[in-house]
């Protein structure tokens, strides 16, 4: 099993997930806001809720990904990305500057996982 050797994918993780969740509320209340103005607040809400909840669970999978980027770095990438994509949905139709901070983190975190060096780990 071969194990990373550089923090940086746990760092860009763990501030990339802070930022994430705040920006998850901004994302969720500005699509709210938005589908009210053309739909009911049935709609509204749903919209809002969506939004949020994807962004928090781009949110959660780049922290768990930033946590893992040493003990198995490709796995750790692959979840990052997929925070990336999920932050990214829901940050830039929102125009939430925290939201495509927090992606472009979690971009440079699993760019980090792929690149970095990597030493063989025998263990348990």
């Amino acid at each position: 099993m071969k194990r990373g050797t550089s923090s940086v994918p746990l760092v860009m993780g763990i501030i990339g997930g802070v930022l994430s969740l705040p920006s998850a509320i901004c994302s969720g209340a500005v699509a709210a806001g938005v589908s009210s103005l053309s739909n009911g607040a049935k709609s509204a809400a749903a919209a809002g809720d969506t939004f949020m909840g994807i962004c928090i669970i781009g949110g959660i999978l780049g922290l768990i990904g930033g946590i893992m980027g040493k003990k198995s770095p490709t796995l750790a990438g692959i979840m990052m990305i997929i925070a990336v994509l999920f932050v990214g949905i829901t940050a830039i139709p929102t125009m939430n500057l925290l939201g495509v901070i927090s992606a472009i983190l979690f971009l440079i975190g699993a760019a980090f996982c792929f690149t970095q060096k990597k030493e063989e780990f025998i263990g348990k």
